[in-house]
């Protein structure tokens, strides 16, 4: 059976979340709601799909998805449905819809811009400062009932890239004084981190097979850090307290400390980069 799922920044302190699920009850009481995580940092779009990205695969065909990361509602902002597939997302158009396509990989199979209206306030107008509360229900309401799309709004365009430029993984030849190219810089952005510490980058494991094949790995630098070992399989290939890194099941490389909080301990944060070295640095 399809499911509704929540992923927002409202964390659990406040009525919020409680607000949405009591609205999707009276509209959808037979629809189960997964809630993937409300404890986001305030507007990280980017960790936000990085998540939806890794449950993306195990997610019943129909799903519908309700974003609330960074939903407020303003007339500078467009109230969006994607389609990948058979999976729907209804969120604003703040970043999120380019960010989880470079994900993905691929282009959206469609992109609506909601024309519907939402719940009117006390004052008679439209409520526009929670539209995860006021107007996404009664969307995914429209689209549960075997709804067209059409009947949610028009064909639109996302227009917030949200910075997807320098999410990917970048290549620099290293040359020595002849000219000779010697080596290859493979750099990554920091994406994403758990709660354990653990920092995923964007560098994917074909370019870093990509690479080897050119030049053997040398080793991986983080923050004026070395790590001269190729990347393990497990947390604890390395003694507690030195930095290590591995690629998991989604094919980004991910840097650790054992039994440590490596984001912590490294001063990484999401404008950080990861760097490996394969041959010589000239």
């Amino acid at each position: 059976m399809p499911l509704i799922t929540l992923l927002s920044d409202w964390g659990t302190k406040d009525h919020y979340l409680a607000e949405v699920k009591l609205k999707l009850h009276a509209l959808l009481p037979d629809w189960p709601v997964l809630d993937i995580s409300h404890d986001l940092d305030r507007g990280d779009i980017l960790s936000a799909a990085y998540m939806m990205y890794n449950l993306l695969p195990s997610f019943p065909p129909g799903s519908l998805h309700l974003l609330g990361v960074d939903d407020i509602g303003e007339g500078t902002v467009s109230q969006m449905v994607a389609r990948s597939g058979e999976q729907y997302f209804i969120g604003a158009d703040n970043g999120f819809f380019h960010r989880l396509r470079w994900f993905l990989g691929q282009a959206w199979d469609e992109v609506w811009e909601i024309g519907i209206k939402g719940e009117t306030g006390a004052d008679g107008n439209e409520c526009l400062t929670f539209p995860t509360r006021d107007l996404y229900p009664k969307v995914a309401s429209i689209l549960a009932g075997g709804y067209r799309l059409e009947q949610v709004g028009m064909p639109g365009e996302l227009h917030l890239e949200g910075g997807v430029g320098s999410l990917a993984s970048r290549r620099q030849a290293v040359k020595d004084r002849s000219g000779t190219p010697v080596g290859i810089w493979l750099s990554g952005a920091v994406l994403y981190m758990d709660r354990f510490g653990n920092v995923v980058s964007s560098i994917r494991h074909e370019d870093f097979e990509e690479c080897r094949c050119q030049y053997p790995y040398t080793y991986m630098m983080v923050n004026g850090k070395k790590d001269s070992k190729l990347p393990g399989r497990t947390y604890r290939e390395r003694a507690p307290g030195l930095i290590s890194s591995l690629f998991l099941k989604n094919g980004f490389l991910e840097v650790s400390i054992c039994d440590d909080h490596a984001g912590n301990l490294l001063g990484l944060n999401k404008n950080s980069q990861i760097n490996i070295l394969f041959g010589s640095a000239g």
